[in-house]
């Protein structure tokens, strides 16, 4: 469902992800692992466009992302292009990004009505069944300020999921919320990851979770993949030496 070959990403002359080679199957849960400035959240970003790479190419479902095929030619994408592969895309990020002055509810159809075309009532039909999803049906007409963090970042996801993405990207969603709140979350995610109905890619620094959820983890370093396996190896029986000093740091401060 998501390939990368060769990708990179620079700033100026400091290589974030060098020469990338990474896939994802399609249905997949794949957690991403590593020390601060591994490159793991640039893997989010570039998929959603959000910042450009320098080198390689991304695949989304069997098609380039960045470029588009012309009589037999990869060339740069047009923007239409990048429009109709990224909407099979949907991100949750760090700081929930609700629109203030929107409800809860609000938040979750300006998209749809908007990009999809949706009706407003066939959008608050569905905005209303993904908030009861979540939890949060009796809180749809809260502005983000009356929620809580883990409240807001539960909206997040609902917004998300309105748009009907097949991937589902998740930034560390649990790092700018109070330990107490990060239960609630990591619950919804839980669900979703057990449904079967979305390729999964997670940036976590929530180890246990990584470990109890995912097909696959990934661990990072310095703009490459070091190591990759099922949970139970990966983290019992690290075969790489960066990945054993990391796991050791990360398991004594927990």
């Amino acid at each position: 469902m998501i390939r990368f070959d060769k990708v990179l990403k620079a700033y100026g002359a400091l290589e974030v992800l060098k020469d990338l080679d990474f896939s994802v199957e399609k249905g997949e849960v794949v957690s991403i692992i590593g020390p601060s400035g591994s490159g793991k959240t640039t893997v989010l970003r570039v998929l959603m466009t959000l910042e450009d790479i320098q080198g390689g190419t991304i695949y989304v479902d069997g098609e380039p992302l960045n470029r588009m095929d012309v009589n037999g030619q990869l060339v740069e994408a047009s923007k239409a292009h990048v429009r109709r592969i990224r909407a099979k895309l949907g991100m949750v990020f760090q700081s929930f990004n609700l629109f203030p002055h929107m409800t809860a509810l609000q938040n979750c159809i300006e998209s749809p009505i908007y990009t999809q075309g949706l009706s407003k009532a066939e959008a608050v039909e569905e905005a209303t069944r993904l908030l009861d999803m979540v939890g949060l049906a009796d809180k749809a007409g809260h502005y983000p300020s009356q929620l809580s963090g883990g409240q807001q970042q539960r909206v997040a996801i609902a917004r998300t999921l309105a748009m009907h993405p097949e991937v589902l990207l998740f930034d560390e969603p649990t790092s700018a919320l109070d330990p107490e709140m990060v239960g609630e979350v990591l619950s919804v995610i839980r669900d979703l990851a057990k449904s079967g109905r979305y390729t999964i890619l997670l940036v976590t620094h929530q180890m246990g979770f990584a470990r109890e959820v995912s097909d696959r983890v990934c661990f990072f370093d310095a703009g490459k993949m070091v190591e990759e396996g099922v949970p139970g190896d990966l983290f019992g029986n690290p075969r790489n030496e960066r990945l054993r000093q990391f796991l050791s740091k990360v398991l004594e401060a927990s």
